[in-house]
């Protein structure tokens, strides 16, 4: 649903495996719509369009019509996915017949293509999860009792068991497709991966607060990538509130969302002088922020994240930056920060002890450094060859097992 020239979330795993599949020889073509998130704003240029062929990388990619809302609610969002979903069925059409079959989702019900063309071309298919969508609508109650829930999730479970191969992000989020019934043999932990090299290379240290002067010799602590409802950013701003009275912290919320309006106006209520909204940050800004932040904050709504491992933390841990993560404990990111030491982290709901833990940053700032130097230690291991090169391994070796499989009489 979102691929080059977005540049965020799913989009930078989706387009990167397009762009790697090809590298290695691969004929690629990619079904996608137009370009539209972050900001959920189409370009000027895509406007009232319906079919578009272009390339990227050398890449085939067919656009078709997605619907964006200017209002983001459970109805506007089910609009969105349907139109979606009915331009990939034609675009998939125009594609013509594949080997194999990838899908990134959401949404769910693009799974139901996948099988439909994985019949009628005999293909493989791949479904990557990168977001629980069922789980997280209901955990943030966008869609209640509606029957549609049922249907969903009888449509993703009868997906994942049609498809050759069912992958997904974190060990937290393999288990549970497992618990929708996708046999063991075809799950496979597919993390979401980084350049490491490249990415502790990008932004220049200096040019955002060359961008923001007001931020000169403040200790920055920010977040930056959609503002939604499943961030729970307000504890970010209830955290500058506790600090309200230190004039030499900044507390940035960057980027945009679904939940920013309302953000902001929680936040004129709460925070003092040191909080403060930016719009969406290009990558090269976004990885100048992230070498001028002195801790890069990360939060997580209680249940509605509780399986994820964000990707964002990759590029933070790739640039060897100190985290604070408030999350459930529960919660995957918070289990894999505080077993690996690779910075701070809370409970979501104790704020007490993120203001103790902020307090002792700024008490002793050295002594936190050895978070920075683990982290660059442990996101090593989600290095993009590494990463990549054992997925297709995996994809080669389902043409192996169709060729040991008996015949049938």
């Amino acid at each position: 649903m979102t691929f080059a020239p977005d540049h965020s979330g799913i989009s930078l795993y989706s387009t990167d495996f397009a762009t790697y599949a090809s590298e290695i020889g691969h004929d690629v073509t990619v079904v996608t719509g137009f370009s539209w998130y972050p900001n959920w704003v189409k370009r000027p240029e895509d406007k009232g369009k319906l079919f578009q062929t272009d390339s990227y990388k050398g890449i085939k990619v067919l656009r078709g019509y997605l619907y964006v809302p200017k209002k983001v609610t459970s109805i506007t969002r089910m609009l969105q996915e349907i139109t979606f979903l009915i331009f990939v069925f034609f675009n998939f059409l125009r594609a013509g017949r594949q080997d194999a079959i990838v899908l990134f989702t959401t949404p769910i019900n693009l799974g139901l293509i996948g099988v439909f063309f994985q019949k009628l071309w005999k293909a493989k298919l791949i479904i990557n999860v990168q977001d629980l969508q069922l789980e997280a609508a209901q955990s943030l109650g966008m869609l209640g009792k509606l029957p549609i829930v049922e249907v969903m999730g009888k449509a993703e479970r009868y997906s994942y068991q049609k498809a050759d191969l069912v992958t997904s992000i974190s060990h937290a989020m393999v288990n549970i497709i497992k618990q929708k019934g996708a046999l063991d043999d075809k799950v496979y932990l597919w993390p979401n991966w980084i350049d490491v090299k490249d990415a502790s290379n990008k932004g220049i240290k200096g040019n955002f607060i060359k961008k923001y002067p007001e931020y000169k010799d403040k200790i920055i602590i920010g977040y930056a990538g959609n503002v939604g409802v499943k961030q729970s950013l307000s504890s970010l701003v209830d955290l500058s509130e506790q600090f309200k009275d230190r004039d030499d912290l900044a507390f940035l919320i960057i980027g945009s969302g679904g939940d920013r309006d309302n953000l902001k106006e929680y936040a004129a209520k709460k925070a003092g002088s040191n909080l403060h909204f930016i719009d969406f940050l290009s990558q090269e800004d976004y990885y100048s922020f992230l070498s001028d932040a002195d801790i890069v904050y990360l939060s997580q709504k209680k249940d509605s994240g509780d399986a994820y491992f964000p990707s964002k933390l990759l590029g933070i841990m790739a640039k060897a930056k100190l985290t604070f993560v408030a999350a459930c404990r529960n919660s995957e990111i918070y289990k894999v920060v505080t077993e690996n030491s690779l910075g701070m982290s809370s409970d979501i709901e104790d704020l007490t002890h993120m203001k103790e833990l902020l307090t002792e940053y700024l008490k002793n700032r050295d002594e936190f450094k050895k978070y920075e130097v683990n982290s660059f230690r442990f996101v090593h291991q989600f290095d993009r060859k590494i990463v990549l090169e054992s997925l297709f391994n995996e994809i080669d070796n389902l043409n192996l097992r169709d060729a040991y499989q008996p015949a049938l009489a």
